[in-house]
């Protein structure tokens, strides 16, 4: 199977922690080479996917991109650090127990103390590991479009051979015509420059 060496495809994920999507784009190059855009938190990634692309593509210059958008929904939940919150309230019961001064406690104001409330922390383990199996999909599908343009080029290609085959058919059945007429014309021309011929000699040179 033939296949070209330009290519474009293109892979989405979904998930809990967001969307992702994966473009991959070549064009013909001698030997190997990959160059990967993408967001910093996953620049770890790399050495993976260009071991992956090795083991899987022998030439071509190979540019792939990595769109990420985390979820906004999943940044907003909040859980309590409930251990830190009580030891403010106790602490603020003791300062207003010193000061003398009794009040309401503002719930509000504890949420605002630094590590109360927090934001869990995605787990980018598992978000990588859906990011890897998306690639090996968007590879496998890189390289079903090298087949097709390969596929697309072979025929042009064919298409072509036969249209030449075509043509030296025709010159072919036309060469009895076209030695007549280069050898009247050749006579012709010696005739007109009175010069004598071995017509056998003539013959055997046409």
């Amino acid at each position: 199977m033939i296949y070209s060496m330009t290519a474009y495809a293109r892979k989405e994920v979904k998930g809990d922690w967001g969307s992702a999507v994966w473009e991959i784009r070549s064009v013909n190059q001698r030997y190997l080479e990959t160059y990967f855009r993408m967001p910093e938190q996953f620049r770890a990634l790399e050495p993976v996917l260009r071991e992956r692309f090795r083991k899987r593509l022998a030439r071509g210059k190979v540019e792939c991109s990595l769109r990420f958008e985390a979820n906004p929904a999943a940044k907003a939940e909040l859980s309590i650090n409930e251990a830190l919150a009580t030891q403010v309230i106790k602490a603020a019961e003791q300062v207003m127990h010193m000061t003398g001064e009794l009040s309401r406690i503002n719930p509000f104001q504890v949420m605002q103390w630094p590590g109360v409330m927090e934001t869990p922390e995605q787990n980018m383990d598992e978000v990588n590991k859906e990011l890897l199996a998306a690639f090996d999909e968007a590879i496998s599908e890189f390289i079903e479009a090298r087949g097709r343009e390969g596929d697309n080029m072979k025929a042009l290609i064919e298409q072509r051979l036969d249209a030449i085959t075509a043509e030296v058919v025709k010159v072919r059945a036309r060469m009895p015509e076209i030695l007549e007429w280069q050898r009247e014309r050749l006579f012709s021309k010696f005739e007109d420059a009175k010069i004598e011929l071995d017509a056998s000699r003539v013959e055997q040179e046409l």
